[in-house]
């Protein structure tokens, strides 16, 4: 964990930083909670969603049923889409009023000044990015009203492709008004520890004042910086948010301040701090790692890519910015765009010498489900096998290998890897539906 050039953050999926001290990175996980399907957080999303609209847009289905027509009325597969497709650009145009809203009460308490409890640097980031929600919002509503354009231009044109077309356009808008759902819910994130935040004011003027705040500052982050390489994350949080207060222009404070809340699972709270340290650092490509990751342990697949994407911009092979991008474009199950950034972080994660690291296994279990997913039965139970190596008590590693058994045929082979997926875990469903298939 330290602070670079190129930003403050966590340096790649070995798990050190550039400034050598050892940490878990934002992208490890359990190998087991890997599976090739959606967290319970997207599929909530989805659902909220899909009750709004009344019908699914998955891209994995053939067709896109359940809507309604009039009375007599019989709609084309393609009217069908684009119907979709404008309902979708409603409710994203509804839950972009939504997050404005929000932003604009957050404003108005902030404006109140003397009424809120919060000192004015904390009201002003929450303020600063609830507006910036609101601006995603907007910016989704935008993008679902075009896709439903074209969508409507396509149901009144004779091409012979139109309902393909038709059906892109409408994947699209729900994409759209899902990024609109995520950033509205963004807007209302607070800090946890806010009834705990640091008192400290710099009431005080001059330079001497000044330059004494700066040095109290900085024994505060060096303090606060120690503390969270020994992963004591609640009381480097109080040093740094300390180190904030006192000098509010210290941005390595702020970047490991968001750091901290991030490894106590206060990712609301940690949005708030990457986000007021990107408006002051907007090259550090390590601030939009970890707004990425926040992002991404709430569900917010779609924000979580659209961080992830200008810090793998600024450097390309940052392994836990391919990771978190492989990441939510898996639970999005857009298979197809994940498989790259995750084989490519999986390469990059792997040590010359010395062994693999946890989450090089957990990488490897994404890119089987991703191939597998694809069709690519044989590529995936390669990658299942040499996983299960790293990871020999994984059951969900040994389900894997189990599916591509049944795709290929070989079914006394997906009756041994069922049954040793559940000598590891008993009860795994999907072992048990699987064994059921093998043995038909």
């Amino acid at each position: 964990m330290g602070a670079t050039a190129a930003g403050v953050g966590i340096g790649g999926t070995t798990g050190v930083s550039n400034s050598g001290v050892g940490t878990a990175p934002a992208g490890s996980t359990n190998i087991t909670g890997v599976v090739g399907r959606m967290t319970a957080a997207r599929a909530n999303l989805a659902a909220r969603v899909q009750a709004r609209f009344g019908e699914s847009l998955d891209p994995s289905r053939g067709d896109i049923s359940g809507s309604q027509a009039g009375p007599g009325q019989v709609l084309s597969f393609t009217e069908r889409a684009a119907l979709l497709a404008a309902r979708a650009a409603v409710e994203a145009a509804r839950l972009a009023a939504v997050a404005a809203d929000a932003a604009h009460r957050i404003g108005e308490r902030q404006a109140a000044g003397g009424r809120s409890s919060l000192p004015f640097e904390v009201a002003s980031e929450i303020a600063d990015a609830a507006m910036d929600a609101a601006r995603a919002a907007a910016d989704a509503a935008r993008e679902a009203e075009r896709a439903a354009g074209e969508a409507s231009r396509v149901a009144n044109a004779s091409t012979p492709d139109a309902d393909a077309l038709a059906r892109r356009e409408a994947i699209r808008a729900r994409d759209a008004a899902e990024r609109a759902w995520e950033a509205a819910e963004e807007a209302g994130d607070r800090p946890a520890e806010l009834a705990s935040t640091s008192s400290h004011k710099a009431t005080s003027v001059g330079f001497f004042a000044t330059f004494r705040r700066s040095m109290q500052a900085e024994t505060s982050f060096t303090r606060g910086k120690a503390l969270l390489e020994e992963r004591k994350y609640k009381e480097a949080r109080e040093r740094l948010r300390e180190a904030t207060a006192l000098y509010p222009d210290h941005d390595q404070a702020r970047a490991l301040l968001a750091w901290s809340q991030y490894f106590l699972g206060d990712f609301g709270g940690a949005i708030i701090t990457f986000k007021s340290a990107l408006r002051r650092q907007p090259t550090w490509e390590g601030l939009y790692d970890g707004l990425g990751w926040s992002r991404f342990r709430l569900g917010r697949n779609h924000l979580a890519i659209a961080a992830f994407r200008p810090a793998l911009d600024r450097n390309p092979q940052y392994v836990d910015a391919l990771n978190g991008l492989g990441s939510a474009f898996f639970e999005l199950g857009q298979y197809d765009v994940a498989l790259p950034a995750l084989e490519k972080a999986l390469q990059g994660s792997q040590p010359l010498i010395a062994s693999e690291p946890s989450e090089a296994a957990a990488l490897r279990a994404k890119v089987a489900w991703s191939l597998y997913h694809l069709g690519r039965y044989r590529e995936a139970l390669a990658t299942f096998i040499r996983a299960s190596l790293a990871a020999p008590d994984s059951d969900q590693l040994q389900v894997g290998m189990g599916w591509c058994y049944i795709q290929l045929g070989q079914k006394a082979e997906a009756r041994a890897a069922f049954q040793r997926a559940l000598q590891l875990g008993p009860g795994n469903e999907a072992a048990l539906e699987g064994l059921r298939r093998a043995k038909s």
